[in-house]
């Protein structure tokens, strides 16, 4: 495309919040077993113990457990209705690599009804070679004077993946030169995982090309 912008990316976020079809209680959920799962080295996330928080209130469904790594850029909870998980301020392709495998993993571990759901955000902060091209790439999505500073805004479909992609666009806190372009979607837990989750690199790549916006590829070291 004749006016594409083609941008470095500063860093990448992927978080998924998996949706059960009924809450599990305690027992349910077998939370011990849960936690030592997570933290195998092999077939698990890595973590340790000192990383995982449990709070209980209840012996039904008033019950969360909480982890941090990567310091604080990776987070995972677990409530009776749903898991979250996500890793932010990736950067090079072995980051964004060891996400997809770890939410691969996770999703192993649970065992989900295929008939659940999961919400997916992934978001992309892409640096421009100045302010003034990034404000004048933000100015395409301007229909005013009177507006201050544009941001974009656009529910999409691209090949292969089956769901509408909202795609947002907006420099608003971003770092000078900077701008995000964050996908959110959601899909079936049904999904044969070691194949799928590779296709969302692809899928967001291709939402951010109908905002004649492209990302260099990923640096190999930070």
């Amino acid at each position: 495309m004749e006016n594409m912008e083609i941008v470095p990316i500063e860093n990448l976020g992927v978080a998924v919040e998996i949706l059960f079809p009924k809450p599990l209680g305690f027992t349910q959920a077998a939370i011990e077993e849960f936690g030592s799962k997570v933290c195998d080295a092999t077939d698990g996330l890595s973590l340790r113990p000192d990383q995982i928080r449990l709070r209980r209130t209840d012996d039904l469904y008033n019950y969360e457990l909480n982890a941090q790594f990567f310091g604080e850029n990776g987070w995972l909870v677990r409530t009776a209705d749903r898991v979250k998980f996500g890793v932010r301020n990736a950067r090079t392709v072995t980051d964004r690599t060891l996400i997809l495998q770890l939410i691969h993993k996770l999703y192993l571990i649970l065992r989900m009804d295929p008939k659940s759901i999961t919400a997916l955000q992934v978001g992309v902060l892409g640096r421009f070679p100045s302010d003034d091209e990034r404000d004048a790439y933000m100015q395409r999505f301007s229909y005013s004077p009177l507006i201050a500073r544009a941001a974009g805004l656009g529910y999409v479909r691209v090949n292969d993946w089956a769901e509408e992609i909202k795609v947002t666009l907006d420099s608003t806190g971003a770092p000078p030169c900077c701008m995000v372009l964050q996908c959110d979607t959601k899909y079936e837990n049904s999904q044969h995982w070691e194949t799928f989750l590779g296709t969302i690199p692809s899928m967001v790549e291709n939402a951010a090309n109908l905002f004649d916006l492209g990302f260099e590829p990923l640096r190999t070291t930070v």
